[in-house]
């Protein structure tokens, strides 16, 4: 059996998790291979209650699954713990037996959060979910990093936990600083949650592949968005690892070869959180608000780890082509489609771009030069019909069919998956189009 992937093509927050969800009962395991708490899924089961996760793979949800965090995944311990709680809390278990961590999986330390906090707090801010990302990817490139397969070794975990707390007091006022004995509570407490996990940990790779060798279908969840890509990405406006599907592939120790059905989501509705270029932003502020939606409702525009609102766009056609070109995208699910009336009587769609005098039908790879950019826009009718009880095609409203069929002629990838509310049973499906 191949492995069939989950990727976002756009900055995130493009509903991943739920159509993780929707089709986690065709497979026995579910996995995540990039990313670390800085991602946000969201499922709503069938209790209606959502399901916040971040480093959890989204299949947790389902009864009888198996889930793996694997190698590539940047393991926060405490906050993975707090996590765990939350599942428990929403009635869903999580132990030994269905949720597998990687051994080789890097471990964010207490002084990659606080540095990440402090350099939110300068001049040289990114917009980060302070989540220590970028600092635990630092180490791990620098070859200094700590993995799970340390927590063998307790005095190594605890000198680099310490001395990394040491250090970064350093940088710190004389009346800021941390005692050493608070400094050696927060390390205690840090340690504590490591071994917490002790149970959990495997040798991922070898579990996957041999799944894998077995038969058994496998899907794999991709964290962050295709803009986000270290490589491919709005660089330098981007995550810490590969948010595309060879990315994805690498950090779970997969061969190309079992490569099987590529799903990429997207958003009807234009978002992103933190800082960089939003070529189709809406500088309307009441527009804005108005498609963002209401503050604590599952499926508003608020980022699902920082809380804070995302800023609010077109869709964008140009951006999704580079997407859809570099992830080899099947079929595409595209949530939010009852988002779409939010934006008024018409709804503009960019379909190019204009950069230095010239049409581009993809985007520029880097922030410097989408700063430059400007949208050229396709006008379309929306509805006034309520579609979130729609059931097939045939429900959906004409106006709401030319919408997505935009998307399909522009990307020539057929939309299999609409959502169209929040829940579960809110996604009309569609038989592919496109070879």
């Amino acid at each position: 059996m191949p492995l069939d992937v989950i990727v976002g093509l756009q900055r995130g927050d493009e509903g991943k998790g739920r159509f993780v969800d929707l089709i986690a009962d065709n497979y026995t395991t579910i996995a995540r291979g990039n990313g670390g708490s800085n991602a946000g899924h969201t499922v709503i089961p069938d209790t209606l209650e959502p399901l916040a996760l971040h480093q959890v793979p989204s299949g947790i949800s389902r009864p009888g699954k198996i889930n793996i965090i694997g190698n590539g995944v940047y393991v926060d311990p405490r906050r993975l713990i707090t996590e765990f709680t939350n599942v428990r809390e929403a009635g869903f278990i999580v132990s030994p037996k269905n949720l597998y961590i990687s051994e080789a999986a890097h471990l964010v330390l207490p002084h990659h959060i606080k540095l990440d906090g402090r350099r939110e707090n300068s001049l040289k801010a990114q917009g980060s979910t302070r989540s220590g990302i970028a600092y635990v990817a630092a180490d791990k490139y620098l070859r200094e990093g700590v993995r799970f397969e340390n927590v063998w070794v307790p005095k190594i975990l605890k000198e680099r936990a310490h001395d990394g707390l040491i250090e970064y007091n350093k940088l710190l006022p004389v009346s800021e600083r941390q005692t050493n004995k608070d400094i050696n509570r927060e390390v205690n407490e840090w340690l504590k949650d490591v071994e917490a996990l002790k149970p959990y940990l495997t040798n991922t790779t070898e579990l996957i592949n041999e799944k894998l060798n077995n038969g058994e279908a496998i899907l794999a969840e991709g964290a962050q968005g295709f803009w986000l890509d270290v490589n491919h990405g709005m660089y330098p406006s981007v995550t810490s690892s590969s948010t595309t599907v060879t990315g994805l592939l690498d950090g779970l120790g997969v061969s190309t070869k079992h490569l099987g059905n590529v799903t990429g989501v997207a958003k009807s509705v234009k978002s992103h959180v933190g800082g960089g270029p939003l070529v189709t932003e809406i500088t309307d502020t009441d527009l804005a608000a108005a498609v963002r939606g209401a503050r604590g409702l599952a499926d508003s525009e608020y980022g699902a780890t920082t809380k804070r609102p995302r800023r609010i766009g077109y869709p964008d056609l140009v951006e999704l082509r580079n997407a859809v070109r570099i992830n080899g995208i099947d079929e595409l699910a595209l949530s939010k489609l009852d988002h779409v009336p939010r934006y008024g009587k018409t709804i503009q769609v960019a379909t190019s771009y204009t950069y230095k005098g010239q049409e581009w039908l993809t985007a520029p790879t880097s922030a410097l030069a989408l700063n430059e950019c400007t949208p050229n826009y396709q006008t379309l009718s929306t509805w006034w019909q309520d579609i979130s009880e729609s059931q097939q095609v045939s429900d959906l409203p004409r106006e709401a069919i030319t919408f997505i069929e935009l998307f399909e002629k522009q990307l020539a990838v057929s939309v299999t998956k609409i959502g169209v509310g929040p829940s579960r049973s809110q996604v009309v499906l569609r038989p592919r189009r496109h070879s």
